[in-house]
């Protein structure tokens, strides 16, 4: 859970990505001219929701993530396949 992307994170996002044109773009101009409050997320509700219904063991067998590749190596033994 974490803050979401607020007008000085999203100018530094899109300098670093070369990406200034999204400035342009309808939600990013909402929230560089600070035109929606900032929101809290939680979509690791979701991911643990898919979890139970598809039995995974991990939550990223169900969710996209940067794993070291110990890691990655060690959960396949146990049979499990992280995306």
């Amino acid at each position: 859970m974490g803050i979401r992307v607020d007008k000085l994170s999203l100018l530094d996002q899109l300098h670093k990505t070369e990406q200034n044109r999204r400035r342009e773009l309808h939600y990013h101009k909402l929230i560089l001219t600070e035109s929606i409050p900032q929101s809290i997320g939680g979509g690791i509700g979701q991911s643990r929701v898919c979890m139970f219904m598809l039995r995974k063991k991990h939550i990223g067998e169900v969710q996209v993530g940067i794993w070291d590749d110990s890691i990655k190596e060690e959960l396949k033994k146990d049979g499990i396949f992280l995306l």
